[in-house]
């Protein structure tokens, strides 16, 4: 069993023992007080749910190409440098950070320190 799988199963796990004991609370202290509180409940869910997702740091794309923290590159007498990403083909999603600094010297050096794809 994976890491990500053991993690699904222990907050089903979780879910369904809050759900358990949220029906044995309501059924104990009666229905005003069980309908005030999932009132208050509802209303805390939603306001995690809708802005939860913005909180979370985003995550790039699987499949993403990613590069960080790359370190210097320098071209010359036509040559290439790229500090970041170079693909071959169509587009695809890629994520380049804080990537290194790309130098051309001479003439037909080129120089790249972003995204790069050539179709």
């Amino acid at each position: 069993m994976s890491r990500r799988s053991r993690i699904i199963l222990a907050g089903r796990i979780v879910f369904a023992a809050s759900l358990a004991g949220l029906i044995v609370y309501f059924a104990i202290v009666g229905l005003d007080k069980a309908d005030k509180l999932a009132s208050t409940i509802g209303v805390v869910v939603a306001l995690v749910a809708f802005f939860g997702p913005h909180l979370l740091p985003a995550s790039p794309p699987s499949g993403a190409d990613r590069v960080e923290d790359s370190g210097n590159a320098t071209a010359t007498s036509g040559g290439s440098a790229n500090t970041g990403v170079r693909g071959g083909g169509p587009a695809g999603p890629a994520t380049v950070i804080r990537s290194g600094d790309a130098r051309a010297d001479g003439p037909a050096s080129v120089a790249n320190t972003g995204i790069e794809h050539r179709g």
